[in-house]
């Protein structure tokens, strides 16, 4: 059915009601008629349905059944924004425009379908936002409205020319919600936040730099018979990380801090929409010491210890990028990263956040030298390397 006579598209005529001093509307206007649109359009509900459940980790059951579409489902304790029925089974929708959810929110859904004793089969939570930075509290799948506007149209150019869903779309995008332009809306938003990040991520490095760490070359670094300063840390910002190195041998070096740029290390962020890593990064000069690239990564001692971290590094994300990537990165082989946010997460001062980077930063590189597999390898190998380099 099309409503031809409207001068306007329907769902930008709802948009032009005039907002409250307390609350903009968008949110209710967009659940409203998205929900209306997949209870009146049965294939375009057919088709969502499928859409989710190959993004969700684990298939949905009762798939073959059509759900209904509730919107605004007051529980105690919340109100659920949109809820598809499938009555033993429950997807449950929270719907964000720009603003973030509250504290416990996603987990107040959880506790009701929880003790809610109709679905048996149990459900799914998931988050619908105008940003991936908004992205948080763990849903069982966290999307953006951009993601909703790119399944809408792909439904339009192959299944139906739907006017109404096509009106959807176009409100979507006169709201930002839409296709990312080249200067994308969230980019725009994001740019003080961001300018704002690098320079108290900066005073917060160099603050940290400043905690003794030592204890790491004496363990592995190539001057072994030279008293290491407390303070010979490194601050960097370069290449796009920023942090300390700790150990600057670069047989190996060993790098604290933050990817802003994965790009130049030909890695993606272990969660794109939690942001920029907190990583170490293990270091290699290729230039000075190629001739011992082949006797230090294809030792045994290297070996043990890649098989180690790869079957247990703990809260932390083990990337080998010398042995496991179809392009090796023969400068900085080996990554233990965790998201940033998750690093500093429940922090509010100046000096706890330094506390916390010193914390996870001793951390992970105690989490590197557990084994004693690097330790062992440099103490064999560093006499050598030393006394060819001074040779030379």
């Amino acid at each position: 059915m099309e409503d031809t006579g409207l001068s306007d598209s329907l769902f930008s005529a709802l948009r032009k009601y005039p907002k409250s001093q307390e609350l903009d509307p968008i949110e209710n206007f967009i659940t409203e008629g998205f929900a209306w649109l997949l209870r009146n359009k049965q294939v375009l509900a057919r088709d969502f349905v499928d859409y989710l459940n190959q993004k969700l980790p684990e298939p949905l059951p009762l798939t073959h059944l059509l759900p209904e579409w509730k919107t605004q489902h007051t529980f105690l304790g919340g109100q659920i924004d949109m809820l598809a029925d499938f009555g033993q089974f429950a997807l449950i929708f929270e719907h964000k425009i720009w603003t973030y959810l509250s504290p416990g929110q996603l987990d107040k859904y959880r506790k009701y379908a929880e003790t809610n004793l109709k679905f048996s089969q149990g459900y799914k939570l998931i988050l619908i936002t105008g940003l991936t930075r908004q992205h948080e509290q763990k849903p069982d799948l966290a999307l953006t409205w951009s993601d909703i506007y790119k399944f809408l149209r792909n439904w339009l150019e192959t299944k139906s020319d739907d006017s109404l869903v096509r009106d959807f779309i176009d409100m979507l995008a006169e709201e930002n919600l839409g296709p990312a332009a080249p200067v994308s809306y969230e980019s725009i938003v994001s740019y003080f936040p961001v300018q704002s990040l690098e320079y108290n991520l900066k005073n917060i490095t160099l603050r940290a730099a400043e905690a003794d760490w030592s204890w790491v070359s004496e363990r592995i670094g190539f001057h072994k018979d030279v008293p290491i300063p407390s303070n010979s840390v490194k601050y960097e910002k370069e290449y796009g990380r920023l942090g300390i190195n700790v150990s600057t041998s670069w047989f190996p070096a060993i790098f604290i801090g933050t990817v802003l740029n994965s790009y130049p290390y030909k890695v993606q962020p272990s969660n794109y929409h939690l942001g920029p890593d907190f990583s170490l990064i293990l270091g290699f000069d290729i230039n000075k010491l190629e001739k011992f690239e082949a006797d230090f990564f294809n030792s045994e001692e290297y070996t043990k210890l890649r098989s180690r971290l790869k079957q247990n590094s703990g809260t932390w994300n083990f990337q080998d990028q010398r042995f496991e990537v179809p392009k090796p990165n023969r400068w900085h082989p080996l990554h233990l990263r965790k998201p940033l946010a998750e690093v500093l997460r429940g922090t509010i001062t100046f000096e706890e956040q330094v506390d916390r980077f010193i914390l996870q930063g001793r951390e992970v590189i105690e989490l590197l030298l557990a084994g004693g597999e690097l330790e062992a390898l440099t103490n064999r190998l560093h006499p050598i390397a030393r006394n060819s380099m001074s040779s030379v």
